[in-house]
């Protein structure tokens, strides 16, 4: 998909530092180092002022290879006002580096809100992910695919529950050339999967569903990517089949980028839909287990 990067950039310039900031009552924390291989391994958190709330773990869309948390300042000072923490998460990026390390940085983010969120005031139990587009991707590749979050002794299981806003769930090249990862490969995209067919496959969410899915909640624009609904219908599917629900929801009117603006949009069916499904997530959600310390 060569026009990814500027149709990236454009949603980034609408989602990001422009406009005047939130005017909340809470805290802001700012470039925290999550691991220490990369300057690019650090988040931003969001914290309201009320104890104990569920704390969403936010992604930025960018291709694999482009992009930042700074750009979405907006979505966590979003979830802020509505009383949610949010940690805004970076990552490494390609062409220097390749998949997985955007999902190994993911999972080092994480579990360190899971560790550090109770100190903070946040409820360690709801601890949810989110993103769009790719950053949808690793959200869902990580509540679906254990390895990522066993190196800390998580699993998806320590997942309240997923949001995925335009997500990528199957990046795997098909017979009749027609898929996601087709168009992927098509362009510069498959570049961050070294264009490896095997390696886009087993980095496809929809290849590791299994019964320790968290709740998830898949959003996709009316006038989305071509395949992004079709696919977010067949996971769902496959979802069923392992007895867990996956809901989903088409925003009428929304592109691939309107989707991730509907949600600072007071008035928008994509807001709704979050904070319905937030608000589902019971204080139970997810086990008391602790990350493994490194």
């Amino acid at each position: 998909m060569q026009f990814l990067p500027t149709m990236f950039m454009a949603a980034l310039a609408a989602c990001g530092q422009g406009g005047a900031a939130a005017d909340v009552a809470g805290t802001v924390e700012l470039d925290i180092p999550f691991a220490d291989v990369d300057e690019l391994q650090k988040l931003d958190l969001y914290l309201p002022e009320q104890k104990n709330f569920a704390t969403v773990v936010f992604t930025f869309g960018g291709g694999w290879h482009t992009g930042s948390r700074k750009s979405v300042t907006r979505v966590g000072e979003q979830m802020q006002r509505l009383g949610f923490g949010c940690a805004l998460v970076s990552h490494r990026l390609s062409p220097k580096d390749k998949f997985p390390a955007q999902a190994e940085d993911l999972a080092a983010a994480f579990a360190w809100v899971k560790t550090k969120i109770e100190a903070k005031g946040g409820d360690p139990k709801r601890v949810v992910l989110m993103g769009h587009s790719s950053g949808a991707h690793l959200s869902l590749l990580l509540a679906t695919d254990e390895t990522y979050l066993a190196k800390y002794g998580l699993s998806p299981k320590d997942i309240a529950g997923v949001v995925g806003l335009s997500t990528p769930v199957d990046l795997e090249p098909r017979d009749d050339r027609r898929g996601f990862g087709d168009a992927l490969m098509a362009g510069k995209g498959a570049d961050v999967f070294s264009r490896d067919a095997a390696i886009m496959r087993a980095a496809s969410p929809t290849q590791h569903v299994s019964e320790d899915l968290p709740p998830t909640l898949l959003i996709v624009g009316e006038r989305d990517f071509p395949t992004l609904e079709r696919d977010a219908l067949t996971f769902a599917e496959k979802a069923g089949k392992a007895n867990r629900v996956v809901t989903t929801f088409v925003a009428k009117g929304c592109d691939h980028m309107g989707v991730v603006r509907s949600l600072l949009e007071d008035d928008s069916t994509v807001r709704d839909q979050v904070l319905t499904f937030l608000a589902s997530l019971g204080k139970d959600a997810t086990s008391d287990r602790q990350p493994k310390t490194r």
